[in-house]
């Protein structure tokens, strides 16, 4: 038997009220449900998430205009940090390289389905 609509709701909204970071990264290898960090990270990023529907999220965050980096920008990390410093990983992504200089914004948007 499937759980009700009221518990998926209630399963979703949990997880978007505590994701509150999204890191970027350079590393580029390939990411598997068992990743537990960003590989290289390059910055930390306050995100904005959205709950689309009962099992999708929209996650959002900006690097400014003012950041640039040496290396091309590979891995998104999802993830909740608790007062304590502790993080749980939400979910790495490994994305196609972007070259972030300080004549451009990057705009990271990641729609995630919960299952």
């Amino acid at each position: 038997m499937t759980v009700s609509d009221t518990l998926k709701r209630l399963m979703i909204d949990t997880i978007a009220s505590n994701i509150n970071e999204v890191v970027v990264g350079f590393d580029g290898t390939p990411s598997t449900s068992s990743d537990g960090a960003a590989g290289r990270p390059a910055m930390v990023l306050s995100p904005t998430v959205t709950v689309i529907d009962d099992a999708v999220l929209l996650v959002e965050a900006d690097i400014p205009i003012s950041e640039s980096f040496d290396d091309s920008l590979k891995e998104v990390q999802v993830q909740l940090r608790d007062a304590s410093g502790n993080f749980t990983p939400i979910s790495r992504h490994t994305i196609r390289p972007i070259t972030k200089s300080s004549s451009n914004e990057v705009k990271i948007q990641l729609l995630i389905e919960v299952k």
